[in-house]
Order: C-alpha cells, then sequence, then structure tokens
C-alpha cells in the first residue's frame, strides 16, 4: 500500500493548489503538504508525482504549508480547500485509517504478547491462568486472520512465541501431573489402611457409634484432598464399604443379644406355664376332693392347708410371669427399635456417602480438579494458519 498520494485543489475557490498528503505510520500521523501550483514547474510537479509518491526525497519550494489532518476525522481535506477529487481522498482516507488502527491494534497485541512471555519466563510451576490467556490470545488472533488484519510473517512469529508459551506449560503440567497421581495414590492408600483398621475393632465388639463417628470423621478429614479420578472412585468406595461393613457387624451383635435373652425369657415363661398348669390341676384336685361329703374332719383341715398353699403359689407364680412376659415384651420392643434405627442408620449412611459423591462429582476444584495429562486444545498448542 502506498503511503503518499497527490491530488489538487483550490483554496477559497482562487488559489489552485497541490495536495501532497504522506501517512507516516510509525508516528501514527498524517501529513498534508499544501503547495501552490505555481510554484511548481513542470520538472518539479515530475518530481512530485514519480519520484515523491514512491517514496523518494522531494524538497518542497518556500510558501508550502504543512498540516497534520486527524484521519478519524469526517474528512482529512480542510474546510477551505475544495476539491473535485473528494471521492479519491475518501478512499485514500479509509484505507490509511485501516491501516493506521490496524498497527495501533497489532502494537496492542504485541504488548500483550510481550506480558505473556513474561509470565512464561517467571513461571515455577504450571499456571492454569496463563493457558488461558494464551489460548485466549491465539484465538484472538486467528480472527483478525480470517478478516485479513495479519500478515502472514507476522503471523508466523506470533504462532512460534505462542507455541513457546505452551511447551513450557505443557512440560510444568507433566511434572505436575506425575507429582499429583503419586500424592493421590498415597493417600487413596492411607485412607484404605484406616479404614481397614476401624473394621478390625468392630470385630471387637467396640462401641459401633464411636466406629461410625470414626469414619465420619475421617471423612470431613479428607474433604478438601484432590485425587485422580480413579482413585476418588477407589475411596468412596472404601468409604461405603466400611459403613457397610461396620453396619452388618452391629446388627449382628445386637441380633445375637437379643435373641439370646429373647430364647431364655420365652423358655422360662413355658416352664412357669406348664408348672402352673400342674399346680392349677392339683388345685382342681384337691377342691373336689374337700367336697366329698364323706371326708374325715382331720383329711379336710388337711386339704384346706395343702390347697392354701397352692393358692399362694399359684399367685406367686402369676406375679412373676407376669413380670417375665413384661420383660420380654419391653425386650421385643428393644429389638424392633434397633431394627428401625439401623434401617434409618442405614439410609443416613447411605445419603451421608451420596452427599459425599455428589461434592467430589460436582468438581468443587478442592476435591476433583485433576490435571489433564494434555489439556491443551489443539488450536492453541498447535497454531495454523490456514
Amino acid at each position: 500500500m502506498q503511503s503518499r498520494f497527490i491530488t489538487t485543489g483550490n483554496v477559497k475557490d482562487s488559489v489552485e493548489v497541490v495536495l501532497a498528503y504522506e501517512l507516516k505510520e510509525a508516528e501514527f500521523r498524517l501529513d498534508l503538504h499544501v503547495i501552490p501550483k505555481k510554484l511548481l514547474n513542470k520538472e518539479l510537479m515530475d518530481a512530485l508525482s514519480n519520484d515523491w509518491v514512491n517514496g523518494g526525497v522531494f524538497s518542497f519550494p518556500e510558501g508550502t504549508q504543512t498540516i497534520f489532518p486527524d484521519i478519524n476525522a469526517d474528512s482529512i481535506l480542510p474546510d477551505d480547500i475544495k476539491s473535485d477529487k473528494t471521492g479519491e481522498i475518501r478512499h485514500k482516507q479509509n484505507e490509511w485509517a485501516v491501516q493506521l488502527l490496524t498497527n495501533k491494534l497489532w502494537e496492542s497485541y504485541l504488548l500483550e504478547l510481550e506480558d505473556l512471555k513474561k509470565r512464561s519466563t517467571d513461571l515455577h510451576g504450571y499456571d492454569k491462568s496463563l493457558f488461558e490467556d494464551a489460548k485466549s490470545y491465539w484465538e484472538r488472533v486467528l480472527e483478525h486472520k480470517k478478516e485479513r488484519n495479519i500478515t502472514q510473517d507476522r503471523l508466523d512469529k506470533i504462532k512460534e512465541d505462542v507455541n513457546a508459551i505452551f511447551e513450557q506449560l505443557k512440560t510444568f503440567r507433566k511434572t505436575e501431573s506425575a507429582e499429583f497421581e503419586k500424592s493421590s495414590n498415597s493417600v487413596r492408600d492411607n485412607i484404605a489402611e484406616r479404614l481397614n483398621q476401624i473394621k478390625l475393632r468392630a470385630d471387637e465388639k467396640a462401641n459401633f457409634k464411636t466406629l461410625h463417628e470414626d469414619i465420619k470423621a475421617l471423612q470431613h478429614e479428607i474433604r478438601n484432598q484432590r485425587f485422580l479420578k480413579s482413585d476418588e472412585t477407589a475411596v468412596r468406595k472404601a468409604f461405603d464399604d466400611a459403613f457397610h461393613y461396620i453396619g452388618e457387624q452391629r446388627n449382628k451383635y445386637f441380633s445375637d443379644k437379643y435373641e439370646s435373652r429373647i430364647t431364655g425369657l420365652k423358655d422360662v415363661i413355658y416352664k412357669m406355664e406348664k408348672g402352673l398348669e400342674r399346680d392349677r390341676k392339683d388345685m382342681e384336685y384337691f377342691d373336689k376332693k374337700a367336697d366329698n361329703p364323706r371326708i374325715q374332719s382331720l383329711e379336710l383341715q388337711l386339704l384346706k392347708v395343702r390347697i392354701r398353699q397352692i393358692k399362694e403359689t399359684i399367685t406367686s407364680k402369676e406375679d412373676k410371669l407376669r413380670d417375665i412376659q413384661k420383660t420380654l415384651e419391653s425386650i421385643l420392643k428393644q429389638a424392633g427399635r434397633s431394627t428401625k434405627g439401623k434401617e434409618e442408620e442405614g439410609n443416613h449412611v447411605a445419603d451421608e456417602n451420596k452427599s459425599h459423591a455428589k461434592t467430589t462429582e460436582t468438581g468443587d476444584t478442592q476435591v476433583t480438579e485433576v490435571p489433564d495429562a494434555n489439556p491443551e486444545p489443539k488450536q492453541a498448542t498447535e497454531p495454523t494458519t490456514e
């Protein structure tokens, strides 16, 4: 694109002038040399039209006025000058405005690139924000390529610098990924071992509520721990298994305990009922014998004493039987409540684990944000210029 352009005009409709426009890209400026046409002979006019327009040197004659139009104004033609070439002037103005604005734009882009390169140089580890900024920067550059606002040479240079940033980030990512994997595996194994120790205590008939709380405390302890996805799955399963095992051992313990007591009480009740049945038959027998009209007086007195003893025995046994039956009913109720409580506890544990799983799966970055082995998209790490 030519940076110089000449045309003609008239000052106040009387003085004919030659308008020599020059775009100074480096200074982001437009110069306009207004030369009275009478100062230019044929030789000077040819030199201006050919040599100067094409980049040569030209000494403007004395009497030339140089002004600096605003290229972003409505027109770069001064108000006191008229010209029949306003269309050409407007076309050149638009062309140069695009050029200057593009240069300003790429100056800002190059400054932004220098900032990215400095951040890359100062790195001591993987920086996700730098990756996102560099990726966004490159995508914006490609958009300008589509709009033809950037030369291929400039694009190739930017591409080289951006790729260097991504390569450094990838190196740090690989190192940190290896360290992260090692740390995740270690924490996973430690949690599995601690849960196994809690399960062993359940075999020793420890306080099941305490064991349950110990598992919950361990869950709370690792709530901010980051894991590989596979390790996170293994840890969640280990917690599920531990809760389930503690619940099973608790159920077995209380089931055996209640079953033994219930069986013993039922056996006592059975024997007492059999004894009462015999006592009542004896009572019935002695009552009939006492009603016999031929019974002797001494025998009747003895029978009455025997009947009184049996009545007292029956009363005593019935009182004891009622107490034992109440005890059995109480134990049966306790067993029922225990069963219901264990079901509710099981549901509570399931809800807790479900809640824990949800926390880790929602990407709570403190829990499951696991660096990918190669996170950069191809477009970002391997810029193309097609």
